[in-house]
């Protein structure tokens, strides 16, 4: 009965340590950014953007011409929702 296990749990662990990744998405940055913040200081200004990826907001860190950092926007002490209009919606209106 142990080796019946055993090989069952190997065989589910060898079928999922195959699966591959999905495929990479591409989001229009113009498509879902919410609002660009700039965080002024005495030395220097932070750049951010509240970008909308999958109904959750983030705020994106700019760098001097790239993204720098990324993190998970909150509202009142809890992850913040969004919804950003497909192509196909704003193409409607």
């Amino acid at each position: 009965m142990k080796n019946l296990i055993f090989y069952a749990l190997l065989t589910m662990i060898s079928l999922t340590a195959y699966a591959m990744p999905p495929e990479a998405r591409s989001l229009p940055l113009e498509q879902i950014t919410l609002e660009h913040i700039n965080i002024q200081g005495h030395v220097a200004t932070w750049r951010l953007r509240k970008v909308c990826i999958d109904e959750q907001a983030y705020l994106v860190i700019i760098g001097a011409n790239d993204p720098v950092g990324i993190s998970a926007s909150y509202k009142d002490g809890k992850p913040e929702q969004c919804r950003v209009n497909s192509i196909e919606e704003m193409s409607k209106d």
